[in-house]
């Protein structure tokens, strides 16, 4: 990962002020639609072009406790949804994620981030330079892979862009 802000993928909250959505997490925003599945899905199905239309919709965040909107209780789960980005310049886009022992997130079949470990809030980590890249005005693929081990079950995550300092501040 590319930054002086990071540790190992993930990047201080306190390093960023204010954030443009480009793909909402549910701490952000109502809950938003995702395709999903818990069964093992074919090798490419974080590619832009994979027709998830025979998985399940379910509201993120995915998870086993009450606060989460959609239940998740199988070891792993595969999620996908779209996003739109507007014609704006791009500061320096970043994941927002919360997660139970880990995910990897894919932007436009690209892998973004791998994230171990666990957390206990919502926390910013980049996207890899290779997954930035992608990124483009109109229609994005946004997918991810979470685990667990049966203790633990969390997984929801956005797009943000953090916006400079207005001036004076």
């Amino acid at each position: 990962m590319e930054s002086s802000r990071s540790i190992a993928g993930y990047v201080s909250p306190s390093a960023v002020r204010e954030f443009k959505m480009l793909s909402p997490a549910a701490n952000k925003k109502a809950p938003v639609l995702w395709r999903y599945t818990t069964e093992k899905p074919a090798d490419d199905w974080f590619k832009p072009e994979f027709d998830a239309s025979i998985w399940k919709e379910g509201l993120s965040a995915f998870g086993a406790s009450p606060r989460e909107q959609t239940a998740w209780k199988t070891p792993p789960v595969w999620i996908r949804r779209e996003f739109e980005i507007g014609g704006e310049k791009l500061n320096a886009p970043q994941l927002l994620a919360h997660h139970a022992l880990g995910a990897e997130v894919y932007i436009n079949g690209v892998l973004a981030n791998k994230m171990t470990g666990y957390t206990i809030e919502y926390q910013e980590y980049e996207i890899s330079s290779a997954a930035r890249a992608t990124l483009k005005p109109g229609k994005n693929v946004m997918a991810a892979h979470g685990f667990h081990n049966g203790n633990q079950q969390l997984l929801d995550v956005g797009v943000v862009d953090p916006q400079p300092p207005a001036q004076g501040k």
